[in-house]
């Protein structure tokens, strides 16, 4: 009788502690909501309304999805979890996609701005294309909907490249020379750190046999995400260039909102559009 009245008393205690266990882990698995205001234009201050809007943390996790009003304005409440990093993302056929990285934190409400080409569709009169592909030019950029499309986890900037544009390892002309060099937003980035054993041999990992590339490539696209690119291009010895260090180069186009510090990293800058930059 003892022992079953000391189970029964049990049993309350044993249900509070898997309560606050539970609490915990969702404490660390939610931080709060925030409110995101994105305004979409184009280049000439136009709204673009009816315009599609994602919010995603990282490449593929989407936390939030709406549309632009007549005024070009759209409001998303997202879920911020562990990360206050997000990136809003505008689409709609005519324009060319628009990004923007910002960071925000708890119960607060952040403003976004986007800004993508003008439309020009109603100007152009229909076009059939009859040329075929340029299978170079596709082997030799990348942009983030390319990223996007593979659906594949990636651990670094390196991974996309070897993964999805191999040919930027190998030049498709025939230089046998692959990525020597690279830029990040316009600037040569020369004299990096150079990798450990440990990354170097990673780096050939899944890389085609033939395979050429410079430490100061695979240093930056190593230090760079994979959602902060926006495009890659990629220069081989046959291309001209009237630049030191532009041939058989890999130029990196990071989205808005992110910048490279050379020996440190991508990473996000802008809060908001009232709010001061800062890492």
């Amino acid at each position: 009788m003892r022992h079953s009245f000391r189970s029964i008393r049990l049993v309350p205690v044993v249900a509070l502690a898997t309560f606050a266990s539970g609490a915990a882990t969702a404490g660390a698995q939610s931080t709060g909501r925030a409110i995101v205001r994105v305004t979409a234009r184009d280049s000439s201050g136009a709204p673009v309304t009816g315009a599609e809007l994602t919010v995603t943390r990282g490449l593929h996790d989407v936390v939030a999805t709406g549309t632009t009003d007549a005024a070009g304005h759209g409001l998303l409440s997202v879920d911020l979890k562990d990360s206050v990093d997000l990136q809003v993302t505008m689409r709609k056929i005519g324009y060319a996609r628009g990004d923007r990285f910002f960071d925000a934190g708890p119960r607060d409400t952040t403003s976004v701005t986007v800004v993508v080409g003008q439309n020009k569709s109603a100007e152009l009169a229909p076009v059939t294309v009859t040329a075929r592909p340029n299978l170079r030019y596709a082997s030799y950029h990348l942009d983030a909907d390319d990223i996007e499309k593979a659906n594949v986890p990636f651990e670094d900037g390196w991974d996309v490249v070897k993964r999805l544009r191999p040919d930027m390892l190998t030049s498709r002309g025939g230089c046998n020379t692959g990525v020597q060099e690279v830029w990040v937003n316009g600037k040569h980035i020369r004299l990096t750190l150079r990798p450990t054993g440990m990354v170097a041999a990673r780096a050939r990992v899944g890389a085609p046999a033939r395979a050429r590339f410079g430490y100061v490539p695979l240093t930056v696209m190593s230090e760079i995400a994979p959602e902060h690119i926006q495009e890659l291009i990629y220069k081989d010895c046959f291309d001209q260039v009237a630049a030191v260090g532009a041939t058989n180069a890999l130029f990196v186009v990071l989205k808005p909102g992110v910048v490279y510090q050379q020996d440190v990293g991508s990473f996000v800058v802008e809060t908001s559009d009232q709010g001061s930059s800062k890492p």
